[in-house]
């Protein structure tokens, strides 16, 4: 049986005064949201120090990886290097506060997934210099390009002739 890279043995930290212990696990994801994910082709590096507590194991350190996010202007697809900081508690206890110390290992594939989430922005925009979809109602830059105060393509527009109407004369 092939042993998951997130797996890491403690039985070395638990109930000893020992020295803290630096780990690297390197390993490639499938990670990701909607509109970001972590790049299947570049590993995640994470550099943690494992520290002895009472009744269990403090994780600290830094998590980089690469995202593949989509601009929510325009919708494509680019790719932001990124890195988070890990700190973690694992021990025996059934507490929503901590991460489950099964024995004498700890995996700390969860752990590293919710920091490496969180860490990422719900929006993302390309570039400062992003045209995106839509700057208003009535034009789309993808497909309108020339926006020339034409025809509107909007549905409301024949709405906004009904709006100036009644502004214009409001006995009716």
């Amino acid at each position: 049986m092939i042993r998951s890279p997130f797996v890491l043995s403690v039985a070395d930290l638990l109930g000893r005064d020992t020295l803290s212990r630096p780990v690297t696990i390197e390993a490639n994801t499938d990670w990701g949201t909607e509109m970001s994910k972590v790049s299947p082709d570049i590993p995640v590096v994470a550099e943690l120090m494992l520290h002895p507590v009472s009744g269990g194991v403090a994780v600290t350190g830094s998590v980089e990886y690469t995202t593949i996010d989509t601009c929510f202007r325009c919708l494509d697809e680019f790719s932001t290097p990124r890195r988070a900081s890990i700190g973690a508690l694992f021990d025996s206890s059934e507490d929503d506060e901590t991460y489950f110390l099964d024995g004498n290992d700890i995996d700390v594939e969860q752990m590293l997934l919710d920091e490496v989430l969180l860490a990422v922005p719900v929006a993302q925009i390309c570039g400062d210099d992003c045209p995106g979809v839509v700057t208003s109602a009535e034009n789309d830059l993808n497909t309108d390009p020339d926006t020339d105060g034409g025809e509107s393509r909007s549905p409301f527009a024949a709405l906004k002739g009904l709006l100036d109407k009644d502004l214009l004369d409001p006995g009716d």
